[in-house]
């Protein structure tokens, strides 16, 4: 997972980000990442509610007051 909150206006210390991290933190890769993540979720909606009814049901086994 990516963390979206990197700041590009800080000085970057150390250049240790590879091209595809650059990327997923910039503007342009958060666009496509949403593009990507609606065209999946609408290509086949009954296995997109199932896997997160699973999901859910997980972690809820863990703790039983996750998003209640």
């Amino acid at each position: 997972m990516v963390d979206d909150t990197f700041n590009w206006d800080e000085e970057m210390v150390d250049d240790t980000m590879t091209p595809e991290e650059r990327y997923a933190l910039s503007d342009k890769g958060k666009r496509a990442r949403q593009r990507a993540r609606k065209k999946y979720d609408k290509k086949d909606p009954d296995k997109r509610k199932e896997q997160k009814r699973d999901y859910m049901r997980r972690k809820r086994k863990k703790d039983k007051n996750a998003w209640r």
